[in-house]
């Protein structure tokens, strides 16, 4: 019996290793860049869109799912003076498959690069987006859709989160309208459910720079029903500062906010 088992532990050790050894070599072996203009028509005939990722892509399966690109771009249809709807200078995203299974979320880093979306009306009030990935009649549902469960996670650990040269880009031909957000970039590094999430967002809205930090959580298990203490300060137009605490109480049913507001004082002078 003893000497069954020691064969039978054996025999599994072995297939994990091979498995081990396999997610390791294939990437080496499987060139990812021959499957883009499949990804690239494939995701046009869903969008109806030019997309091309003009940069490498590539895929590493073990310990960590990754997958990284750089240079995509998703176009805009005929009558629209941009080219593009959306591009991203580069994207990186490494990711634990098996903790999913029991609803744990492990990220080692997800960090966008240059991401640029353009949302743009025309002379005629046509807008880009629309049309984008419209659903065909039948898959539009015909009676309410009932209430859903609520969002639970059981574990979260995400190494580093960040958005990083993002601007988003508002064309209204048919008011004369051009307004630009620009400088967009978001960090947060050790993100859980158990701790505060500390962030950092910062930006400029046509010219005027913005600021916005501190600290959010903890989220929880079911982030969207419980309570979630914040603290955050916001700086814009160089000098006003305004302090937010409190706490999100429900956002799935209730949606209370219970938050003090401190501005500090500043001179009319100086903005």
């Amino acid at each position: 019996m003893k000497k069954t088992i020691k064969w039978i532990l054996i025999v599994v050790g072995s297939l994990v290793a091979l498995v081990i050894v396999a997610l390791l070599v294939i990437p080496m072996f499987v060139d990812v860049q021959e499957y883009k203009p499949e990804i690239e028509k494939k995701v046009s005939e869903m969008t109806g869109r030019t997309f091309t990722i003009n940069g490498d892509l590539k895929l590493s399966l073990f310990p960590w799912v990754g997958l990284a690109f750089s240079d995509l771009h998703l176009g805009n249809p005929p009558g629209f003076k941009e080219k593009d709807l959306l591009s991203i200078e580069s994207f990186e995203a490494k990711v634990r498959l098996i903790p999913l299974i029991s609803k744990h979320i492990q990220v080692k880093r997800f960090i966008v690069e240059g991401l640029r979306l353009v949302l743009e009306k025309n002379k005629s009030g046509q807008a880009n987006w629309e049309g984008l990935g419209k659903p065909s009649p039948e898959t539009v549902p015909e009676t309410p859709e009932e209430k859903g469960e609520a969002l639970s996670i059981e574990g979260l650990a995400v190494g580093e989160f960040a958005l990083k040269k993002g601007s988003i880009l508002w064309i209204d031909d048919v008011k004369g309208e051009r307004k630009e957000i620009s400088d967009v970039t978001l960090q947060m590094k050790d993100v859980s459910l158990d701790k505060p999430v500390q962030f950092a967002f910062s930006t400029n809205l046509d010219g005027q720079p913005l600021e916005l930090k501190g600290k959010v959580g903890p989220l929880g298990k079911t982030p969207d029903e419980g309570t979630i203490p914040l603290d955050l300060t916001l700086k814009t137009l160089k000098t006003l500062v305004v302090g937010i605490k409190g706490n999100i109480v429900d956002l799935s049913a209730r949606q209370e906010f219970d938050l003090a507001i401190k501005v500090s004082q500043c001179s009319p002078r100086k903005l």
